[in-house]
C-alpha cells in the first residue's frame, strides 16, 4: 500500500475513534442524496415519484462539505446520481474540498456507462489517496434484472459499466443487490450469471442488501420485506472466505450480525445517527439517516454546525438511542454503527459467529 494512502487509512481510523468516547462537533460521515430522479422504474423504490425539487448545486454542495472539518466517509446516491449533468463536477468538488475524505462511495444502476468511468478517472487523478467505492446495482439474472428494474437493457447496461470499472486502477468496484420477494429465491441463478459475465468475480465483490422502507428516501411505504431461504447468510460467507481488504471486512461483520438481526435478536450495537452521521437530502434537509423519516432543518438556512448542537438535533439523537425511530440494521447505518462501537461490534460478532460456525459443524 503506497504510503499516502496508509497515512490517509490511518487517519480515517482517527476520525473515526473520535466518536467511540464523543460525538463531535460535526459529522465524519454523511450519506449526500443528489437527485430524487432516476431513469428506472425499480419494484422497490418509488424515489423516481417525488416531485422535482430545487436540488443543490454543485456550489451548494461545496460549501456544506466546507462546514465539515471532519468528515471522512462519505456516500453520495439517489435517484441516478449520474442522471447529473454535472455529476462528474459534483463529484470533483467534493472530493477537492474535503481534504479529511477517506472514502468517496456511490452506488449507480449503471445505465450511463461513460459518464461513470469518467468521472471514476477524473476522481483518481484529483485525489489519488481515496479509497473510491462503486456499487453497481444488479438484483438478478438478465430477464428479472430488467423486470425489477422495470426498463428492458438495464442489465446489459450494468455488466457494461461494471466490465469498464473493473479495468481501472484506483477504484474498487461492487455489485450490490437488493434482496426482495421478487428475486429472493434467485440468487443462486445470479451468482452464476455474475460468474459468466465478469471473469475472475468473487463472492467477496457482491453486496447483499435486504430492502428497506423509507418514507422520505425510497418513498415506499407499505413495501413487504423478503423472507430470503434458509442459509442464505451463511452460504454466502462460506463462498466469500478471508477478507481482502477493510470493506470486505466491514461487510464481513455487517453480514454475519444481519443474520442474526434476521432471527429476531437486537442489533446490540448502537446507532450512529446523529452522534457521528447524518443524511442530506437533495434540497439540502438535514436527515438522522435515510430511514428515519425526520427532518431537522435546512441547510440553505442554517449553518450545518449550529443545527448539529440544536436542542431540536439533541432531541432527535436521544428518541434514536431510545428507538424511538424503530431501529433498522440497513449497511448505511449498519456499518458506521459497527465502526462507531467497536467493543459492542467485536462482542456480538464473535458470539454470533461462533454461534453460526457451531451451526455449520452440527450440519455436516
Amino acid at each position: 500500500m503506497p504510503l499516502v494512502q496508509l497515512a490517509r487509512r490511518t487517519e480515517l481510523v482517527a476520525r473515526l475513534a473520535e466518536t467511540w468516547v464523543r460525538r463531535p462537533p460535526t459529522p465524519t460521515r454523511l450519506v449526500l442524496d443528489v437527485t430524487r430522479r432516476c431513469n428506472l422504474r425499480c419494484s422497490m423504490c418509488r424515489t423516481w415519484e417525488a416531485p422535482a425539487g430545487h436540488e443543490l448545486t454543485v456550489a451548494e454542495i461545496g460549501a456544506i462539505v466546507d462546514q465539515l472539518p471532519r468528515l471522512c466517509w462519505l456516500d453520495v446516491t439517489g435517484g441516478e446520481p449520474f442522471l447529473r449533468g454535472d455529476a462528474e463536477a459534483l463529484l470533483l468538488e467534493i472530493a477537492r474540498r474535503a481534504r479529511a475524505l477517506g472514502v468517496l462511495h456511490f452506488p449507480t444502476n449503471g445505465w450511463f456507462e461513460a459518464r461513470v468511468v469518467a468521472a471514476c478517472e477524473a476522481i483518481v487523478r484529483a485525489r489519488p489517496d481515496l479509497d473510491l467505492i462503486v456499487t453497481v446495482s444488479v438484483d438478478g439474472p438478465e430477464a428479472l434484472h430488467d423486470r425489477m428494474r422495470g426498463r428492458e437493457g438495464a442489465y446489459r447496461r450494468a455488466i457494461g459499466t461494471l466490465r469498464r470499472l473493473r479495468e481501472l486502477a484506483g477504484v474498487q468496484v461492487y455489485v450490490g443487490t437488493t434482496i426482495t420477494r421478487d428475486n429472493q429465491g434467485a440468487m443462486g441463478a445470479l451468482r452464476e450469471a455474475l460468474g459468466r459475465e465478469l471473469p475472475g468475480f468473487r463472492a467477496g465483490e457482491h453486496h447483499l442488501n435486504w430492502l428497506q422502507v423509507s418514507g422520505h428516501f425510497f418513498r415506499n411505504e407499505g413495501a413487504a420485506p423478503p423472507e430470503p431461504p434458509a442459509g442464505l447468510v451463511q452460504e454466502h460467507l462460506a463462498r466469500r472466505g478471508p477478507p481482502r481488504g477493510l470493506v470486505e471486512l466491514m461487510e464481513l461483520v455487517f453480514l454475519v450480525n444481519r443474520e442474526f438481526v434476521g432471527r429476531g435478536e437486537a442489533a446490540g450495537v448502537p446507532c450512529q445517527a446523529l452522534r457521528s452521521a447524518a443524511f442530506v437530502s437533495p434540497e439540502g434537509l438535514l436527515y438522522p439517516c435515510h430511514v428515519y423519516d425526520r427532518p431537522l432543518g435546512d441547510l440553505r438556512e442554517r449553518p450545518f454546525a449550529e443545527l448539529w448542537s440544536s436542542e431540536h438535533v439533541l432531541k432527535a439523537r436521544s428518541e434514536i438511542e431510545a428507538l424511538a425511530c424503530g431501529g433498522c440494521f440497513t449497511p448505511c447505518e449498519a456499518y458506521p454503527a459497527l465502526a462507531g462501537a467497536p467493543a459492542a461490534t467485536l462482542r456480538q460478532t464473535a458470539r454470533r459467529a461462533l454461534t453460526l460456525a457451531g451451526e455449520a459443524i452440527r450440519g455436516r
